[in-house]
């Protein structure tokens, strides 16, 4: 009984590691979850970030690091306008589970930092629609942090 979804991918020579992080995701839902990672380790962002569709059940994620951050970056869409950013060291366990309106993403391990996204919209990470989510009609793709304009019949009839 083998882990699936290893991946080792190595642009640059600054992300270039003898060593490579295996982090084991446990997918409590029903449907797939999409956890980005991040391409370069020395400076993470979620822009060109390496998609991973982990499916049902335990599977394990490949990354390389360097020897100063031994850690590897990912960045998971939680909710509509929510997103988390993970850092997990070598043998690391994340499980995701439902939230009624999205995700729920957490460990046991002490290693691990699981903090909300900051420097980054959070609805520029890409995401996969929960069941809970679906029978809400509530759907990722959808999200959007505009507030839409006000009509002008109720511009008009607010009056100043």
């Amino acid at each position: 009984m083998g882990l699936s979804g290893s991946h080792l991918h190595c642009e640059h020579k600054k992300d270039l590691s003898p060593w490579t992080t295996e982090i084991i995701v446990v997918n409590q839902m029903q449907t797939p979850v999409m956890i980005l990672e991040a391409r370069h380790h020395a400076e993470p962002t979620p822009e060109g970030a390496i998609e991973h569709i982990i499916q049902p059940g335990e599977h394990g994620i490949m990354s390389g690091y360097l020897h100063n951050e031994p850690r590897a970056t990912l960045y998971v869409r939680t909710g509509l306008h929510t997103a988390k950013v993970l850092r997990v060291p070598h043998a690391g366990r994340v499980l995701v589970s439902n939230e009624p309106h999205g995700l729920h993403v957490e460990s046991q391990d002490t290693e691990v930092t699981i903090e909300d996204l900051k420097d980054v919209d959070p609805e520029s990470i890409p995401g996969l629609d929960t069941v809970p989510m679906v029978m809400r009609n509530e759907h990722f793709k959808d999200a959007t942090t505009e507030v839409p304009d006000p009509s002008p019949i109720a511009s008009a009839a607010g009056g100043a």
